[in-house]
């Protein structure tokens, strides 16, 4: 009894090893309409769309005359002209496939990061616009202002120097305060 079993089993086993195998066979494989995985040895019907495709067979390319001795001679009774084969449309290997998503990931990045610029570019400019506008409040109330010159000493402006920085401080509201 135990041999019989055994002999069920086996029998099984093959059965599955031949189901895959014929997948391995298979020359066309492609996506039907639910999205289920198709493997066949014929091309799928029409309305398969070509994205659908996922695996389809390869052309090798047709040997020259002048690299095979078996091609017709012209003149000779075997000398027909060869129709061209059809090539079917190809669909992006896995690679391709791969490439074009780090593409498009790249490409959002650099979006998101000249996003990000922008807005801190924004930031940057409402700050600076805030501090010109409060020193121009100052230079306007006659506040003594006080700078510090290049050999570290304090100096006071002084009103000529007082109206250019005042002028100074106006073109730089203008540029950044949009």
């Amino acid at each position: 009894m135990c041999w019989n079993t055994r002999r069920w089993r086996q029998a099984g086993v093959l059965i599955v090893l031949c189901c895959f195998a014929s997948i391995a066979w298979a020359q066309w494989a492609w996506r039907d309409e639910r999205g289920r995985p198709v493997y066949s040895d014929v091309p799928p019907p029409p309305g398969i769309k070509p994205g659908a495709i996922l695996q389809q067979p390869t052309l090798a390319p047709e040997p020259s005359p002048s690299d095979s001795s078996e091609a017709p001679q012209p003149g000779t009774a075997n000398a027909a002209p060869r129709a061209a084969p059809a090539l079917a449309p190809t669909a992006p290997t896995m690679a391709e496939r791969e490439q074009e998503f780090r593409k498009r990931m790249k490409d959002r990045a650099d979006a998101e990061k000249k996003q990000a610029d922008q807005q801190a570019q924004l930031a940057r400019n409402a700050e600076d616009c805030q501090r010109a506008r409060g020193y121009m409040k100052s230079l306007e109330d006659g506040i003594r202002l006080v700078r510090t010159n290049p050999d570290g000493g304090r100096e006071m402006l002084d009103e000529s120097q007082r109206d250019a920085e005042a002028q100074r401080t106006q073109q730089m509201i203008q540029d950044r305060c949009k």
